[in-house]
């Protein structure tokens, strides 16, 4: 069965798809690294994540929607977290 053997199909990612998802949630942290307590760092990749297993894969598009849609869980981009 191939499909088992594909990483998309188990929850693994390949290295490019991890330099697409740690260069998001860099851009997306870039202004509220100092105020970025630990949950919201977490809440923030489980979005990047979800999106992206979800088959929203161009970087820009990933950071749009995150930046203009607040999470209910702690995560509300585009805010200063101070």
């Amino acid at each position: 069965m191939d499909a088992l053997r594909d990483p998309t199909h188990i929850g693994m990612f390949e290295p490019q798809d991890l330099v697409v998802l740690q260069g998001v949630f860099t851009r997306l942290t870039a202004a509220n690294t100092p105020s970025l307590d630990e949950a919201r760092a977490r809440s923030l990749a489980r979005s990047i994540i979800t999106l992206y297993r979800h088959g929203v894969r161009d970087p820009e598009q990933l950071f749009d929607v995150l930046q203009a849609q607040p999470s209910r869980d702690g995560w509300a981009p585009g805010l200063n977290h101070a």
